[in-house]
């Protein structure tokens, strides 16, 4: 029999996206749920729905700007493209797409003064016939979508998905894009080293102890202390907790669309309505575009609903256009920053070291 959340896991799981879990104690006060009954749930939920508590990064303010790149295979060397995508170390996640025959989706996070070196890199994959395409799209950060309530039935303990209501009430909207998804002037370098390395310890875990962290630095646990409190956290380098679960049935599936609108106010309403939907994780805005791109997780049965909803809304002129990719599920990497390129507080990028991989690659393919 499948496992299926109820209304006390919803409502801890809610919790956790707001508050983080590195204080549990503070988190059951807020929630009104005994302490121990959380830390058992939370334990149920990593077992039985492989529940992953995570921070995301703020890149902007630690000099990295974010790009989703589209790669297609040439026939023949679609290992080779997987292993070339990830020449480049500043790669943070890749994924197989089911929408064309072996193609690839993949988020960077490239230090700003090198976004050039990294286009070059990319028309090199291609020059070296090793990809027949690649689109390459620059990005805000991501804004993250926890699960929230909303569109849990609490009686009956099941997801209703109310298209109809979600389609009409996104005219009720703001118009002002959330900070996350707002175009930066500036990408300013907040963190050293021991951030740095804070940060990606914990996105790996959010639990992580902070005297564990400073085992591994092999400093004192009163100057990670120091660090975590007065810079990650004051200097706003981390955007926000990930709680990353498959909370619908099995037959459910991870999307990567592209929406297009024809204005930011549109944009800015569609959204803000994405923010509390449990059918959203993730949001990020195209430079210089009004779209979005969106990761969506849903399931099967759900599809044509949402699809017919999107419909609507191009209908009334509030999308103009949107497309997407389906994600294979089996094959997917992610992999935190990269702290060992931090040295002396800046990325170090070493384009000419990224070519040579590349060329090595092909040589092997020859």
């Amino acid at each position: 029999m499948e496992e299926k959340l109820d209304s006390i896991d919803i409502k801890i799981l809610e919790a956790l996206g707001v508050y983080g879990p590195r204080n549990i104690l503070e988190l059951a006060k807020k929630i009104n749920i005994p302490t121990q009954t959380v830390r058992d749930r939370i334990t149920r939920l990593k077992s039985l729905f492989s529940l992953f508590l995570l921070v995301n990064i703020y890149h902007t303010f630690i000099g990295l700007k974010k790009a989703f790149v589209f790669a297609t295979a040439t026939p023949g060397h679609e290992k080779l493209l997987w292993q070339s995508l990830q020449a480049d170390g500043y790669w943070l996640y890749l994924a197989a797409r089911y929408d064309r025959p072996e193609s690839f989706y993949a988020i960077y996070g490239i230090p700003v003064d090198h976004t050039d070196e990294f286009e070059h890199f990319l028309e090199e994959i291609k020059n070296l016939k090793i990809a027949r395409n690649i689109e390459l799209f620059w990005t805000t950060c991501l804004d993250t979508v926890n699960l929230t309530g909303n569109w849990f039935d609490h009686d009956a303990e099941c997801w209703g998905f109310q298209w109809e209501k979600w389609v009409e009430d996104i005219e009720n909207q703001g118009t002002r894009l959330p900070y996350t998804l707002m175009e930066s002037d500036s990408y300013p370098q907040k963190a050293d080293r021991i951030d740095i390395f804070i940060l990606k310890e914990l996105e790996k875990n959010a639990e992580c102890k902070l005297c564990d962290i400073a085992k591994l630095l092999d400093v004192t646990p009163s100057t990670v202390g120091y660090h975590f409190k007065e810079h990650v956290l004051a200097k706003g380098l981390i955007e926000g907790y990930a709680v990353v679960l498959p909370h619908f049935e099995a037959a459910s599936d991870s999307y990567c669309f592209r929406f297009n609108f024809h204005d930011e106010k549109n944009m800015a309403k569609f959204a803000l309505s994405l923010r509390d939907k449990p059918f959203v994780r993730g949001i990020g805005k195209i430079f210089s575009e009004n779209a979005l791109f969106v990761q969506i997780y849903l399931p099967r049965k759900q599809f044509r609903g949402f699809t017919d909803s999107l419909s609507k809304l191009i209908g009334g002129g509030l999308l103009k256009s949107y497309e997407y990719s389906i994600e294979d599920q089996l094959r997917k990497q992610g992999q935190t920053i990269s702290y060992e390129f931090f040295k002396d507080n800046i990325w170090v990028y070493d384009h000419e070291k990224h070519m040579e991989k590349l060329l090595e690659l092909a040589r092997i393919r020859t």
